[in-house]
């Protein structure tokens, strides 16, 4: 992978395509570890920026709290079942980066060519690419079911019932996508009854918090 200059060795190709392969699975790990806290130290405490919190825990899990209203109905319902347009963007950058000085020693101490070396990095990207599409697409799928052959399918029932029980225990369950993080960390559970009604009180904090509400005062 990549012609070494002369007097420049690097670990025969073999070896470095194997350990561009094996940034694969890691980077996976990472992923759902990221995921993990992200969720629970961001969207669940009120941090800088403090919208975060407010539009996961005061709307999204208000509006969509219970078996009444897990699944998106009304138009309020809408707001925050999704991330911004640049929590995509920033959360894979962040997660990116901690590859770069990997990639860096790699090609500068000659272990793997520079163009091998950029393939981890490029790895790391293509992983957290395809878990943040995978994490959204899931997660509005969960709350408004749209395409029945994927709803049908046993990991999504599986991955679908692990999310209602975040609903109702915040502190459980924080994986939508690929919950080893949660089962490492302790946070795992399927065993919850699922309360059925959700208490007026729910919508109400919400609208106190929400754009929606903000609408309905008037704009206030």
């Amino acid at each position: 992978m990549g012609t070494a200059r002369p007097g420049v060795k690097h670990l025969n190709p073999t070896l470095q395509l194997v350990l561009v392969i094996s940034i694969l699975p890691l980077a996976f790990i990472q992923a759902s570890f990221a995921e993990w806290a992200f969720h629970r130290y961001w969207l669940h405490r009120p941090w800088l920026p403090k919208g975060c919190f407010t539009s996961h825990t005061l709307v999204h899990h208000q509006l969509c709290k219970f078996e009444d209203t897990f699944h998106v109905h009304d138009e309020e319902q809408h707001e925050a079942l999704t991330f911004k347009w640049w929590g995509g963007p920033m959360l894979i950058a962040l997660n990116v980066s901690i590859w770069l000085p990997v990639t860096w020693v790699l090609g500068a101490t000659h272990v793997m060519s520079w163009w091998a070396a950029w393939m981890v990095s490029g790895n790391v990207f293509i992983v957290f690419a395809i878990y943040y599409a995978g994490y959204e697409g899931f997660h509005y799928l969960m709350h408004k079911p749209s395409i029945p052959w994927i709803e049908r399918s046993r990991v999504f029932r599986f991955l679908e019932r692990h999310h209602r029980i975040h609903h109702v225990r915040m502190d459980r369950n924080y994986n939508v996508l690929a919950p080893l993080a949660d089962v490492l960390l302790g946070t795992f559970t399927l065993d919850l009854a699922m309360p059925a009604t959700t208490p007026p009180k729910a919508r109400d904090l919400a609208r106190r918090h929400s754009e929606f509400g903000k609408r309905l005062r008037g704009g206030s």
